[in-house]
């Protein structure tokens, strides 16, 4: 009898039928994809990428606007400072023009006295022989005046004229003696501005590699969250897909299957459709020029010698500093002169607008007029030529729509720091 192998039939049998249930199962699952079948474990692994790369760039661009904003509170003491010395000279300016017309005055009063005190002469009066030799015997014109009453009581029928030129005087060395308060407020500011534009100077070669590095990690980050969402995306809109395509495989209706398809395919084309038609192109393209730390304030309007005021930013950053061009476009005009600007380019961008560069201690190798450069490209280095000489270190940078009038562009460089 073959009594030893039926006792493992009934076990057998089961398993296999275990396995294969098995088997028909997990075909089922990853008919619509391995990935459904994990996607929970894959969703949170995208998400805690994402987060993470995040947060890292937060953190990043937090320290980076926290080295910004002390190095613009330099710039705004010296762009203070710079400020307030213009308003100072103009003021000296008209002070001194209010010396020259009292000093005509005063002159014009002395004349009037000489050709009286001669016509006293002339006449004989013993007065005016007195007055005479206490006006000739002396070469200055306050030790006459310090005899005005003297001379008052000898010829007082002159008094008026002698009031005249003894208020006069008062004015004169009243509006002298502000003048020389400016000036010395001019002597004071002078040394607060170099002072100011030494430690900005310093802070900002001090911080230049770390300002770098830091400035290139956000960068870094940047491009790998934009790399993390498309990412994340992507997944997002697969999962959706497959789950549509699983909700359809269960369908027990043909003509219901049908119709999700044709309402999928819809949906579909509608949101290619609504995807291709959006988004912003404002700044896409735009460069900051300058390469390096940088400090600047919205000093658009600020007074500057001979009555102008400023048309520009100023961009202090160390010398030497890479400056790129903001666009892509084609360089219109180059200049090595010794004029206000000193070296400067002329970019006339793609975009339709022209950029100028002013004050560059040199421009970069094959960069002329008539060449045509990317944007983000070198196109010079910072320095402080033209009537920047002895300066700060730094870039003028002027915005002209279209090639017109310029306009303030603080506002566009805050924007693409």
């Amino acid at each position: 009898m073959l009594t030893g192998p039926q006792p493992m039939e009934k076990p057998l049998h089961k398993a296999a039928h275990w396995i294969a249930a098995l088997a028909f199962t997990l075909s089922a699952l990853f008919a619509v994809g391995p990935a459904y079948v994990f996607s929970p474990f894959i969703a949170s692994a995208s998400a805690a990428d994402l987060a993470t790369v995040q947060a890292e760039l937060a953190a990043a661009k937090a320290e980076l606007k926290a080295r910004q904003a002390a190095l613009d509170k330099l710039a705004q003491r010296y762009y203070d400072a710079e400020h307030q010395l213009a308003e100072t000279e103009e003021r000296i300016t008209v002070v001194q023009a209010d010396v020259e017309r009292a000093s005509t005055d005063l002159s014009t009063l002395q004349v009037r006295l000489n050709e009286r005190l001669r016509s006293i002469y002339i006449d004989g009066n013993v007065g005016g022989l007195v007055v005479l030799d206490a006006i000739f015997g002396t070469d200055q014109l306050m030790s006459l005046l310090n005899r005005l009453d003297m001379l008052g009581r000898v010829l007082s029928e002159d008094e008026d004229v002698f009031s005249q030129v003894e208020r006069q005087v008062n004015l004169l060395e009243g509006i002298e003696a502000e003048l020389g308060e400016e000036q010395r407020a001019q002597e004071g500011l002078l040394s607060e501005l170099d002072r100011a534009n030494q430690d900005a100077l310093h802070a900002l070669e001090e911080t230049k590699d770390d300002y770098n590095t830091l400035r290139e990690k956000v960068r870094r980050l940047e491009a790998e969250e934009k790399k993390r969402r498309e990412e994340e995306a992507a997944r997002l809109a697969a999962e959706r897909a497959r789950q549509e395509a699983a909700s359809r495989a269960s369908s027990e209706s043909p003509s219901t299957t049908s119709s999700s398809s044709s309402s999928s395919s819809s949906s579909s084309s509608s949101s290619s459709s609504g995807s291709s038609s959006g988004g912003s192109v404002g700044s896409t393209g735009w460069h900051f020029p300058v390469q390096g730390p940088n400090s600047f304030i919205n000093d658009w309007g600020y007074p500057r010698s001979g009555g102008r005021t400023h048309k520009g930013t100023d961009i202090m950053t160390p010398r030497n500093t890479p400056l790129v061009a903001v666009v892509s476009g084609v360089i219109s005009r180059t200049s090595s002169g010794s004029g206000l600007g000193g070296v400067t380019i002329w970019l006339k961008g793609d975009d339709g607008n022209s950029y100028y560069y002013a004050h560059l201690t040199s421009i970069a190798s094959g960069i002329s007029s008539g060449v045509r450069v990317s944007g983000g490209q070198t196109i010079g280095y910072a320095g402080n030529t033209g009537n920047a000489r002895g300066g700060e270190s730094h870039l003028h940078f002027e915005i002209h729509p279209g090639g017109g009038s310029a306009i303030n562009p603080y506002p566009t460089l805050i924007a693409n720091r």
